[in-house]
């Protein structure tokens, strides 16, 4: 892709490999182990949500390097685990089946501020 990063230019820049390998391994988490959390979402809107975060991330790589790409997924990643592990069993909710459903989607409505 580049040689270096555009604003931290003395760290390795990304790859496409990376960039491929993140959105392999996000899409078969997505659509395939985590698919009960967002399967109330049409996959049109599934499918542009994982190019949307896929894209920010590669951004974050071209721009700020190979570090900042990875320490980036990494945080996802620990947010995940706190949310799917501390979080969603707090409340009730099994945090790798979102069951009970119900539940589940006024818990994230409560989270995103949605208010019926």
């Amino acid at each position: 892709m580049l040689e270096r990063p555009i604003i931290l230019q003395h760290l390795r820049p990304v790859a496409s490999t990376d960039i491929l390998i993140v959105l392999i391994i996000a899409g078969i988490a997505y659509f395939l182990a985590f698919n009960n959390f967002e399967k109330h979402l049409p996959l049109k809107g599934r499918v542009v949500k994982l190019f949307a975060v896929v894209g920010v991330l590669a951004g974050i790589g071209i721009l700020f390097g190979r570090f900042a790409f990875w320490g980036f997924i990494i945080l996802m990643t620990l947010g995940q685990i706190y949310l799917h592990g501390w979080c969603f069993p707090k409340q009730g909710i099994n945090g790798l089946t979102a069951e009970p459903y119900d539940k589940y989607l006024k818990v994230i409505e409560q989270m995103k501020g949605i208010k019926k």
